[in-house]
């Protein structure tokens, strides 16, 4: 009842934004920080799988074409990013097997990537390359133990000693989202992701709805694409699913410093359920959101993993 409260109490709160007339305006760049995790999660006792994410961008949108952005005439807008990401997986480190059946090994990934963003009328496409490094480089163990001596109070971590190893990491990846059905405060629209790399290999489909006030998902907050459109308020609830079907995860399959396959080949999940729910807000400068994540997970028979995202950006000229 608590939560329902609350929730009724905060679209009160945003309503105002959604009645006021507003000048919208078309900002130039945007600065994004995130983090994933999922301490936060309740009855999540241990850290496990993908454990968390830090993630930090600067977008902008350029004044001149490229050879690239020619090749899409019909584009209403577009833009440019790099991100600097570092991501953690470990299994469930517990003395006792509290979640898991299989463990899986220790991996750090830490990257840079740059994105080409192209807005159309009721869709947009995303052009990706990662570069980066698979293992103790990334400090991630570091950063993990951190995180658990100042905020989360968990326990110290030692066995990250045995990670994956060191080795350079690149994909090349490409999202497209479409409108498919828009009628007043809801719609409906899918999204294509495919990655090929050392790092990740997979392709994925997926189905989601939004209930609220929102843009066309070229130019929303939905897929972090809010810079393409001119400041527009947004305010909407989100919900969906995918599957993902993996041919090949390096944080899973790669041997760790010992040599050892953790993970034996049968036991690795190619077509993997997720799914989340989530809520958006993006007015002028700002935009913020939250999602709650489910998985099936990388490994056959292993409980389903939940983590937590938030991000938000700064938008300026």
């Amino acid at each position: 009842m608590k939560i329902v409260k609350i929730g009724i109490a905060l679209w009160l709160f945003m309503t105002p934004f959604l009645l006021k007339a507003q000048q919208d305006t078309a900002f130039k760049y945007e600065v994004l920080a995130g983090h994933d995790n999922d301490f936060t999660i309740f009855g999540t006792r241990t850290d496990w799988h993908y454990t968390y994410g830090i993630h930090l961008g600067f977008g902008w949108r350029p004044k001149q074409t490229n050879l690239i952005t020619q090749l899409f005439p019909n584009k209403k807008a577009f833009s440019h990013y790099v991100a600097a990401h570092i991501q953690a997986y470990t299994p469930d480190y517990a003395r006792t097997y509290q979640i898991v059946k299989t463990r899986q090994p220790y991996a750090g990934w830490g990257y840079v990537d740059f994105a080409s963003n192209y807005g159309f009328e009721n869709a947009f496409l995303q052009l990706k390359v990662d570069l980066g490094i698979l293992g103790p480089a990334v400090h991630a163990g570091d950063i993990q133990n951190f995180i658990h001596q100042k905020f989360s109070k968990d326990i110290f971590v030692e066995q990250w000693e045995d990670q994956i190893p060191n080795q350079f990491g690149f994909n090349l990846r490409a999202n497209y989202a479409q409108d498919i059905f828009t009628e007043k405060w809801l719609n409906l629209y899918s999204l294509s992701r495919i990655s090929a790399g050392n790092i990740f290999t997979f392709f994925e489909q997926g189905l989601y709805f939004r209930f609220g006030q929102f843009n066309a998902i070229g130019r929303s907050v939905a897929r972090q694409q809010s810079l393409l459109g001119n400041g527009e308020t947004e305010i909407f609830l989100e919900a969906g699913f995918n599957m993902n079907f993996s041919a090949f995860n390096a944080t899973i399959e790669n041997a760790n410093a010992q040599g050892e396959k953790i993970v034996p080949q049968n036991l690795v999940n190619h077509s993997i359920l997720n799914g989340h729910v989530g809520v958006f807000f993006s007015q002028k400068r700002y935009a913020i959101g939250l999602k709650w994540n489910y998985t099936e997970g990388e490994i056959k028979g292993n409980e389903p993993h939940r983590f937590a995202i938030l991000a938000g950006t700064y938008k300026f000229n």
